[in-house]
């Protein structure tokens, strides 16, 4: 399985991300090819860079050839202003008009502009309406698309199936996070003209790059936020962390942390593609490497590299995870033990069972253990306290190392039983008449359960091989 790890310790964007997987290999080609079907103007340069002296790959956007103004709001609902975050960088007029600040100017690199005002974080800029506008091809940076718009550009585009669908959800992620965040439906979202262009330039791209490199799955990283200082939007200060993106990273059940630095370190595009990206959080997953692909953001903040690591590589074979939930009762009636086993057996456990122990001032008690799936365990965790007197119990997380399993059957004087089957490395380890039906035949018979267990026993003898 070839899977991917996205570290985000220092949050993301939507050109981060890109970098990145372009670093890790993707077909820059190919990238552009897909933007392109979406919208012509539209393709995607790179450049190395560095970030705290860590080699880095820039991704920028263009259009019609020309380096894209990136200062323009990413989202913004109808009659609600610009969303938190635009994915866009700062157009170099504005750079140039705001030298006395840059130098002191933390974040990706995404200037947040609003009456002249830069604040610190991504430097997204969210400009008025019109202001500092840039026509182009479809309109001036006044006119707006919405959502539906967008889906209906993409699926007229003829992207793969993998890349279009990847595309059209991270859009719907924003679309609809943008619009409970200002209170509107998220068909009702508006896209800016321009930053419409950078997000579908960054979405599209990174869903191009990501199936360009045949992942199986990808596991992302807690996801640093940022805090600290109010980006400055269209109609005023939001606060860091942005409500859109507490939306997009509550919806997927994304672990966060706030991060090193205070200012806005994950964008809601950002933000959109892990979630729409991620098959699972969590640590790096235990893996042979065979790329690491780094993007740069557009500045180089003193706290912390401004820099996403997509790490690339064949997964190595690990057990299966399952927890095991343990109590100790001591004021049970012993006669509803077996109940209480074979409801948790009903509830999906894998296994659950007894062991008697001694507790304080010499008490006779139980431990009770329950072996289960992630999956059933809230079930499971309910009929303990539920069919038990216990009051509270104890969670370990076990890794499982199981033998293949299949099922066949025998017959002993015209009763059928089944028989289990193990196999470990492809050889037959265990042949084992189910005893259910051994109790069951035996009855039927007339016969001693373990007579009928020895004739089933030797019926199977001819599994084992």
């Amino acid at each position: 399985m070839r899977i991917a790890w996205i570290d985000c310790a220092a949050g993301a964007s939507g050109d981060m991300l890109l970098g990145a997987f372009l670093s890790a290999g993707a077909d820059l080609e190919v990238v552009n090819a897909a933007v392109a079907a979406v919208d012509p103007s539209l393709s995607i340069t790179v450049e190395r860079t560095t970030r705290h002296q860590i080699a880095a790959t820039k991704a920028s956007v263009r259009v019609s050839g020309e380096l894209h103004p990136e200062n323009f709001p990413d989202l913004a609902p109808a009659n609600a202003g610009a969303s938190d975050q635009a994915e866009g960088r700062s157009t170099p007029e504005r750079a140039a008009a705001g030298t006395e600040h840059s130098e002191h100017e933390a974040g990706h690199g995404h200037r947040h502009a609003d009456d002249g005002e830069h604040e610190p974080g991504h430097g997204h800029g969210h400009a008025d309406d019109g202001e500092h506008g840039h026509g182009h091809a479809g309109g001036g940076g006044g006119h707006t698309r919405t959502w539906a718009e967008v889906r209906r550009l993409i699926e007229a585009a003829g992207l793969a199936e993998a890349v279009r669908d990847r595309a059209l959800d991270t859009f719907a992620r924003l679309a609809r996070a943008e619009g409970a965040a200002h209170g509107v439906e998220p068909d009702e979202v508006h896209f800016h003209e321009v930053g419409a262009l950078d997000a579908i330039a960054d979405i599209v791209g990174v869903a191009a790059a990501s199936v360009a490199l045949e992942l199986d799955r990808i596991v992302v990283s807690t996801i640093a936020l940022g805090g600290g200082r109010q980006v400055r939007g269209q109609h005023g200060g939001i606060p860091v962390p942005g409500p859109a993106v507490l939306a997009l990273l509550s919806e997927a059940e994304a672990p966060v942390v706030g991060g090193t630095a205070p200012y806005e370190m994950t964008t809601p595009t950002g933000a959109a593609l892990l979630a729409s990206l991620a098959d699972e959080f969590g640590l790096l997953p235990a893996m042979r490497i065979q790329q690491t692909g780094i993007g740069a953001g557009g500045r180089d903040p003193v706290e912390v590299p401004n820099i996403v690591r997509v790490i690339v590589g064949d997964a190595l074979d690990r057990p299966a995870s399952e927890l095991v939930y343990e109590t100790n009762v001591d004021d049970l009636d012993p006669r509803i033990w077996p109940q209480v086993l074979a409801r948790l057996m009903e509830a999906g456990a894998a296994d659950a069972w007894l062991t008697p122990i001694l507790m304080k001032k010499g008490r006779p008690a139980h431990t009770l253990s329950v072996l289960v799936g992630g999956a059933n365990a809230e079930e499971v965790r309910s009929v303990i306290l539920s069919e038990t007197s216990a009051i509270g119990l104890r969670e370990s997380t076990i890794r499982k190392h199981a033998a293949d399993r299949e099922f066949a059957s025998v017959e002993v004087e015209g009763q059928r039983i089944h028989v289990k089957i193990a196999r470990y490395g492809g050889q037959v380890v265990n042949v084992q008449p189910e005893y259910d039906d051994v109790a069951a035949a035996a009855a039927v018979l007339k016969k001693p359960i373990k007579s009928v267990l020895a004739k089933a026993i030797a019926a199977g003898h001819e599994l084992w091989s």
